[in-house]
């Protein structure tokens, strides 16, 4: 025999605007309007108070100290809710107290809204509630890797603790999606591939009956060649990101570097490095640039999830964040050589972004990961006119001054001494990122590029 039981939890949320009421499956949450100080390690915050309330059925054997049990899946799902449109990761760990009994415990009913920092999400929230109920088995995981993934995210910004694993978590969202639809991608392919023997037959004039007669024989074993049976993660991954309008060449290139970064952490691999930068790691990265990966993976991810289920959330962040990745190699090399169909190119396009991702910021990123003197003066030879027309301000500054630590090693005057007055202008005004002006020679000591300038320029200060 049963009993109805209730349990309560109150969380302390970080978006400490958030406004909310919905209800899920055998719960409710919403705001209780207080602003509570919570610590999560790190310091205290100011945080909005959330209660969530689950009915349970309760075998009359079992004690009340048995209800978190029965009311951990609720609460997981909510979490899951409440973490993908606030962007901060709602925890177990933030639970500051719950309690349980046997009597039901009263509540205002209200309608169901979400507002986040001013921003109305009503009508998001009721479609991913709706999608849970379509697909609860995927959506729910897919909020549970993506909490947990920006969880171990947070847990790291002061020390690339967990960016490995975070990594990891991400592309458990990026395989759901893969496997999602590997039957669809395999249909497809299969279909071109009879199209093909299709075209291919017809050129022998064999009448239609006779086509069909020899793609029906052909077409397994072209098949088993073309595609075989086992579709790699890169590829059913780009058709995802295809199909929901997603995918360009820098989408591309920089899912296929962050695989050869999870097969590294996956798999394992000598992890070595002589070398630190700040923040100081207690252990050795398998991967460079964690940060700025993991950055990258957290947002592409959101908006996935978004598009999927069919709202709008994390569109403005991923646009933002897009601007930000590489060009594939091919693209820089096209450009360095004037290859690359790039009209006007000014300073303002430079700094501001154009479609391909050229940028002060990209090139400074591709010298450092190839930092060579003849890729050097690659970059001086194209960029020469639109350095020496650089004009600094303070938002600007920032990616001018690291290309400009770049050029101060420079063999043409012209270039050097526009670097070295860059640099200078720059430190003058602290319109620099670095936390010091040190750390621009520590983070490209890490990366093996070699400076003589700057690094005489620190020692004189």
């Amino acid at each position: 025999m049963s009993i109805n039981a209730y349990n309560q939890h109150y969380y302390s949320c970080k978006s400490n605007s958030i406004e909310v009421y919905f209800e899920y499956n055998n719960s409710v949450v919403f705001d209780t309007g207080n602003i509570i100080n919570a610590g999560d390690g790190y310091g205290i915050n100011e945080c909005k108070e959330l209660s969530v309330i689950t009915k349970c059925e309760l075998e009359k054997s079992s004690p009340l100290s048995e209800m978190p049990r029965y009311s951990r899946n609720d609460n997981l799902v909510i979490q899951g809710i409440i973490s993908f449109f606030t962007g901060f990761p709602l925890t177990v760990y933030d639970s500051q107290s719950s309690s349980s009994s046997v009597t039901p415990i009263e509540y205002n009913k209200q309608d169901t809204h979400l507002i986040i920092e001013g921003v109305d999400y009503t009508d998001e929230l009721k479609k991913l509630l709706l999608k849970l109920d379509d697909e609860p088995k995927l959506i729910i995981t897919l909020l549970d890797r993506w909490r947990k993934a920006i969880y171990l995210k947070e847990q790291s910004f002061d020390a690339d603790l967990y960016y490995d694993e975070a990594t990891l978590n991400f592309f458990h969202i990026f395989e759901l999606f893969g496997e999602r639809f590997s039957n669809e991608l395999k249909q497809k392919l299969e279909n071109n591939i009879e199209n093909m023997l299709d075209a291919h037959f017809k050129l022998f004039y064999f009448n239609e009956s006779q086509v069909q007669q020899m793609v029906g024989q052909n077409k397994k074993s072209v098949s088993r060649l073309l595609i075989g049976d086992y579709l790699n993660l890169a590829i059913k991954l780009k058709f995802f990101l295809e199909k929901y309008d997603l995918l360009d060449d820098n989408v591309a290139f920089f899912v296929d570097n962050m695989i050869k970064v999870r097969n590294a952490v996956a798999h394992g691999r000598i992890t070595y490095n002589k070398n630190f930068i700040w923040p100081l790691s207690p252990f050795y990265n398998l991967a460079k640039d964690s940060y700025d990966n993991v950055e990258f993976l957290f947002f592409l991810s959101a908006v996935m999830i978004s598009r999927y289920i069919g709202i709008s959330c994390w569109e403005p962040e991923w646009t933002e964040a897009k601007a930000f990745l590489m060009p594939p190699n091919n693209i820089i090399a096209a450009f360095l050589n004037a290859e690359l169909d790039v009209h006007d190119l000014t300073n303002e396009m430079l700094c501001n972004g154009n479609k391909y991702n050229i940028t002060w910021k990209t090139l400074f990123n591709y010298y450092v990961k190839n930092p060579k003197q003849a890729v050097r003066e690659q970059l001086e030879t194209i960029l020469k006119d639109s350095f020496l027309d650089t004009t600094i301000d303070e938002m600007t500054a920032p990616d001018i001054f690291n290309i400009s630590v770049i050029f101060s090693d420079s063999e043409n005057s012209d270039i050097k001494s526009k670097a070295i007055e860059n640099i200078k202008a720059i430190i003058d005004n602290g319109w620099y990122e670095w936390s010091n002006i040190r750390d621009a020679y520590t983070y490209l000591e890490f990366y093996s590029v070699p400076l003589n300038w700057y690094k005489s320029f620190l020692l004189k200060k």
